[in-house]
């Protein structure tokens, strides 16, 4: 406990220093930002162009990170230094045996977000940096500004996974190649298995189009002129039709994982009763249905609506095995308002506890 709190103490010193530091796309761990801005700097990057996507993880991040290259750059006072260090040097309890840790950040430990987000910074004016080298020309034939070559490339970071994002198929190669570089001089790597190549509109090779980033799939469809959105930019031609339109929705993995979230509570209070089954399932919902608001989700929540229905029905016949599906319809569910499906408590209360429903959520679709 005194560990942890002397951790926070130590953070609230370094935390100010860094967040004026921090790079502008960097989103994970940071005070003030969540996993919404990030999507929202995505769609900024992309809502006027089609890209090809380095859709990238680091491997093992917080295990791996170099010891002195992280220390090098935290760059403090000697007092803190060498507290950080003797905890990053605090060696892994294990079936009772202390093993030394000669790379990575402190397990659990308050402070390893942070020191993870300090030996990552940098990434982005890598990238940045790199592409003021690009070969790129005007429409005119002239050579790009420096500047303007900086905005043709995204770079956006929360945590361990980043996407970089390019016109060119050929830019996104050399990004891919020299931000492995320069995470290997940290100690670190990109996993491969999570590490892919494609495009937002037309896919890359064997790659389906579109890519999924902090639970959200982000993807292009070809549109006709009545849906498209136009440039917004003078230098691309302001008004013009783009012919697609980026839509975001809940990924597929996401869906699946919530789904089975529910399943695997409701086969665990499969012998408690309706009360105490909404009350835990309440949550669950609220929360995952709160993190996809903002997005285009309500065929999602939709399917993902009925499938707990059916799973509820399920749990209704299992716990009374002589009755059919229409006596448990009638014993657990109600009608409220138009909705004949209401999972709720006794049909005689006038207080019935609700299960709250996916589609009953308000859609602020502000991506």
């Amino acid at each position: 406990m005194y560990d942890r709190a002397l951790q926070a103490l130590v953070k609230m010193a370094l935390e100010p220093e860094w967040e004026a530091k921090f790079e502008p796309n960097s989103y994970g761990f940071r005070p003030g930002r969540s996993c919404h801005d990030a999507i929202g700097a995505i769609f900024l990057g992309i809502r006027s162009k089609s890209k090809y996507v380095l859709d990238a993880d680091i491997s093992k991040c917080f295990d791996e990170i170099n010891h002195v290259r992280l220390l090098e750059k935290l760059n403090t006072y000697p007092t803190l230094r060498r507290q950080v260090r003797a905890w990053l040097k605090s060696g892994v309890l294990d079936d009772k045996k202390l093993f030394p840790t000669e790379k990575g950040t402190p397990q659990g430990g308050v402070i390893s977000p942070l020191l993870a987000n300090i030996a990552l910074h940098g990434m982005e004016e890598e990238i940045k940096k790199l592409s003021e080298t690009f070969d790129m020309k005007e429409k005119r034939g002239r050579q790009m500004a420096k500047r303007d070559k900086r905005k043709s490339v995204n770079f956006i970071r929360y945590a361990d996974d980043f996407v970089i994002l390019h016109e060119e198929i050929e830019k996104i190669q050399i990004c891919k190649e020299h931000i492995s570089k320069w995470l290997n001089d940290m100690g670190l790597e990109l996993k491969p298995s999570k590490t892919r190549i494609t495009h937002t509109l037309d896919g890359y090779k064997e790659e389906k189009p579109g890519f999924d980033f902090l639970g959200f799939h982000i993807q292009q469809h070809t549109v006709g002129k009545y849906q498209s959105g136009r440039v917004k930019d003078k230098k691309e031609g302001k008004g013009r039709l783009l012919g697609f339109k980026t839509i975001i929705t809940p990924s597929k993995e996401s869906q699946k994982r919530h789904y089975k979230k529910v399943a695997e509570t409701i086969e665990k209070y499969k012998g408690q009763s309706q009360t105490i089954l909404i009350s835990k399932l309440n949550p669950i919902i609220k929360g995952w249905c709160n993190y996809f608001s903002t997005v285009i989700s309500r065929k999602a929540f939709g399917r993902l609506y009925h499938l707990i229905v059916w799973k509820l029905i399920k749990w209704g016949i299992k716990r009374h095995r002589n009755k059919g599906k229409k006596w448990v319809y009638l014993k657990y569910f109600r009608k409220i308002g138009n909705d004949n499906w209401t999972f709720a408590t006794n049909r005689e209360d006038n207080n019935p506890i609700i299960l709250l429903k996916h589609l009953n959520f308000p859609h602020t679709n502000l991506l």
